[in-house]
């Protein structure tokens, strides 16, 4: 007879799998963070699986400690962002969904451009590749739309907070390491 933590396991992995097919659709913009799970667990999962899947980009140039420091600070960020334009709005209930869809498409999105990656080889520099561009362009996308649905905004707006974010990101990466 399975005892109460066995049913609650599997209550969150089946809530984990529902959210992994609703990251992948909203990475092909067909969803919405509200149909997420307001489930921490999940959420946590998806933390967690993202920073394992870094682990393939560890190489001898780049170890997995920065690796996993740029991913925090970029989860960091974008819980910051959230959590922000959320309590703006009002709606700061929605926190755990909004930050689970955006590390959720953020983990699709890199499962997707490390098997591009491999196969687009030939370039010396990454900002030579013209995929790169494509999909940055895909995440900035997909990031406006969460944020456009979220916080209730216009698709202008969400486009320049997503756009604005990124830069952020990389001027913090600039600064840290340069």
């Amino acid at each position: 007879m399975p005892t109460r933590y066995d049913v609650s396991m599997q209550t969150i992995l089946g809530q984990w799998l529902f959210s992994l097919r609703q990251y992948l659709s909203l990475s092909l913009f067909l969803s919405s963070p509200s149909r997420l799970p307001q489930s921490p667990q999940c959420a946590a999962l998806t933390v967690l699986a993202y920073y394992l899947l870094c682990l393939a980009l560890v190489d001898e140039n780049r170890p997995y400690t920065e690796i996993a420091a740029q991913l925090t600070l970029e989860l960091g960020l974008l819980a910051g962002l959230v959590y922000l334009g959320l309590r703006w709005r009002g709606t700061l209930p929605r926190l755990v969904q909004t930050f689970s869809a955006l590390a959720g498409v953020n983990l699709v999105i890199t499962l997707v451009s490390i098997a591009v990656y491999r196969f687009a080889t030939g370039f010396e520099n990454l900002l030579q590749n013209p995929v790169f561009y494509l999909l940055l362009l895909w995440n900035l996308a997909v990031m406006s739309l969460i944020f456009k649905r979220a916080f209730e905004i216009s698709t202008f707006l969400s486009a320049m907070l997503a756009f604005n974010y990124y830069v952020a990101y990389q001027f913090v990466l600039v600064w840290i390491y340069w």
